[in-house]
């Protein structure tokens, strides 16, 4: 953990605020904070404010890292219990049309603008037109993360669904009722279908699988592009990251190469789907989600009998919501991980721009301006010593880990947003007295003993061999296809409903989240057992 000598603390910083290491596990850039990170909490408040939540979000750049907070918003002379009324009317007006909005409406809406945008020339356009595409592109941000904001309402009804199933099961497993609301097709299982598919092109042709199995990634694509026998492959493969390649490490990193640019990370998928025998398919692994919810279901609604009244709640909650994995992966892919990748391509033809103008170095130091200087080095102010000093700070602090928390607790509330996050991010957990046990978040059942791997981005996934257990800091969609090499996944971050507790359920994998220190103790080719009924997980040697 970082002392205040080596992060220092503002001096003018008051409440709680919380590094969001699940999303942003290395500092970011200015125009990354300004272009994403703020309009995430502007959005988030809008929606926020729209029901009649009493506080806002707020997203605060500390040393470059990303750290969240919750704000009490002035009320006025408006009465708190009204307002806190209206507000839950409000959510629950929203919840009970929140999948046909989702749908109907925001989806659409969201696919139609990011599809158009990451295909435009850039490149053809005026510096006027640019400069007015860029700041368009801007307000489609904001107003995608708003739509986010809506969302973050469904991750609640998730949890009211989940705690309905205790309920009226008697289990005393949440996990029960989430993945009760798993095993539906979304863009990651499509985009893990068409992975396989090209794995099993590999698989079938002994030259292309010599190429795969017996090279690092960074040097498949050029041995592809001379062989013979690739082909086919390599338009299949293109035509697969013209739909799925639109994704980075993390949805706020600009400065990181989408897989459309450098598809190492996809090749590496395709190696570790080598390994793994026809049975263990995408498809299969949905299947065996999809009979798991049927019998979930089918089980509570068994428990209810005959009280009509009882099963009539079960039943409409559960319509309510039964949108929310599709929601969760293909919100990440369109508004996380697509929409905000999009913001990379005219801001590095604007940095390209700059430095024929002499006023950056380098067209990927655009990063480090805020879009005011970007106007300022368009009309050709020198802008090249404020984004190497930029540079430099942001390096400085990435060599530096970061305090999970600032600032006293907050009292307890009672707002759905604030129960999101903490099913979302998970609460500290306390520290195992024995030094070879850590304790986290019980995500997905069950338990496993391999070999363990640490793998802290996608550009170290090759290491991952099937059956490996995968530690990380966290993981994103593009990290969707390590969950089926993996044996096991334990994570520094993230809680209940965090991507990668979902994702593990979906693969019936056990999976430890919230481990806070699981990639710091836990070193290459130990053996380990975890625990993901419990939260545990051991050391084994």
């Amino acid at each position: 953990m970082a002392t205040t000598t080596d992060f220092p603390i503002p001096a003018d910083l008051e409440g709680f605020w919380q590094w969001d290491q699940l999303h942003c596990p290395r500092p970011t850039t200015v125009l990354e904070y300004e272009l994403l990170l703020a309009s995430t909490g502007w959005g988030f408040s809008k929606a926020m404010a729209e029901l009649g939540s009493g506080i806002k979000a707020v997203a605060k750049p500390i040393n470059g890292y990303n750290y969240l907070g919750g704000v009490p918003l002035d009320l006025g002379d408006e009465d708190p219990q009204a307002r806190a009324e209206r507000y839950r009317r409000n959510v629950d007006a929203l919840l009970q049309v929140f999948g046909k909005r989702w749908e109907n409406e925001w989806l659409p809406k969201v696919i139609d603008t990011v599809s158009r945008r990451v295909r435009q020339d850039y490149g053809a356009m005026s510096d006027a037109e640019l400069l007015r595409t860029w700041d368009e592109m801007y307000e489609e941000v904001r107003d995608r993360w708003y739509i986010h904001g809506l969302l973050l309402y469904g991750f609640f009804a998730a949890g009211q669904f989940a705690d309905l199933y205790k309920q009226v099961t008697g289990a005393d497993d949440e996990k029960l009722g989430y993945e009760a609301l798993q095993g539906f097709e979304t863009m990651a299982t499509r985009s893990a279908r068409d992975l396989w598919t090209l794995s099993r092109d590999v698989r079938a042709n002994p030259e292309l699988r010599g190429i795969f199995e017996g090279s690092n990634p960074e040097d498949i694509m050029a041995q592809l592009e001379s062989s013979q026998a690739a082909g086919a492959l390599l338009r299949e493969f293109d035509a697969y990251l013209d739909e799925f390649g639109w994704r980075a490490d993390s949805p706020y990193e600009l400065t990181h190469p989408a897989w459309r640019e450098d598809p190492r990370i996809a090749i590496n998928a395709i190696q570790g789907y080598l390994a793994i025998e026809d049975d263990h398919s995408p498809d299969s692994q949905l299947q065996s989600s999809i009979k798991r919810r049927e019998e979930l279901l089918a089980n509570a609604r068994a428990k209810i009998g005959n009280d009509s009244a009882k099963l009539q709640q079960f039943n409409s909650t559960y319509d309510s919501i039964r949108c929310f994995t599709p929601m969760v992966e293909d919100h990440n892919h369109w508004i996380d991980q697509m929409g905000d990748i999009s913001m990379r391509y005219p801001a590095l033809e604007l940095g390209r721009r700059c430095v024929a103008r002499g006023t950056l170095d380098s067209a990927e130091n655009i990063f480090h301006l805020e879009r005011a200087d970007i106007v300022e080095a368009m009309n050709g102010v020198d802008k090249k010593d404020l984004a190497a000093g930029r540079k430099a700070n942001q390096e400085r602090y990435a060599r530096v880990v970061p305090p999970p928390f600032i600032g006293p607790p907050p009292p307890p509330s009672d707002d759905p947003v604030v129960d999101v996050i903490v099913r979302f991010f998970g609460l500290p957990v306390e520290p195992n007295a024995d030094p070879r046990v850590i304790n986290g978040v019980a995500a997905s059942p069950g338990t496993v003993t391999a070999r363990a791997k640490v793998v802290r981005s996608l550009s170290e996934a090759s290491k991952l061999q099937a059956g490996d257990v995968l530690v990380c800091e966290m993981t994103l969609p593009p990290w969707t296809p390590l969950f089926s090499t993996a044996s096991a996944v334990v994570a520094d971050t993230g809680g209940i409903l965090s991507h990668c507790a979902i994702v593990a359920r979906e693969n019936r994998i056990p999976c430890v989240v919230g481990t806070m220190r699981g990639t710091s103790l836990i070193k290459d080719g130990q053996t380990i057992t975890v625990d993901g009924s419990r939260g545990i997980v051991r050391i084994e040697s």
